[in-house]
């Protein structure tokens, strides 16, 4: 199977279909529940940063804010398996 979706991946892995390379955010529930489990970690990917880019600092919006503080909440407590 090919494709470019993580949830298509991790998906197709809960289904027993084979071996997926994911972002920890997107399998660390899986993992912490026991229905994914990691094979040993020296088939790691290199680890790649989710950034979030707006023009300025000076005068953010709150709007702006309020987005980046959810998307650092969101990834960041997926990212580490409970």
């Amino acid at each position: 199977m090919r494709t470019n979706s993580g949830d298509t991946c991790c998906a197709a892995a809960l289904q027993h279909k084979g071996i997926v390379l994911q972002p920890s955010f997107l399998v660390a529930t899986h993992l912490a529940s026991g229905a994914l489990v990691e094979i040993p970690p020296q088939f790691r990917s290199i680890g790649l940063g989710v950034y979030a880019v707006f023009p300025t600092r000076k005068r953010l919006t709150p709007k702006v804010r309020a987005l980046i503080d959810f998307l650092v909440g969101a990834f960041c407590m997926r990212a580490r398996p409970a």
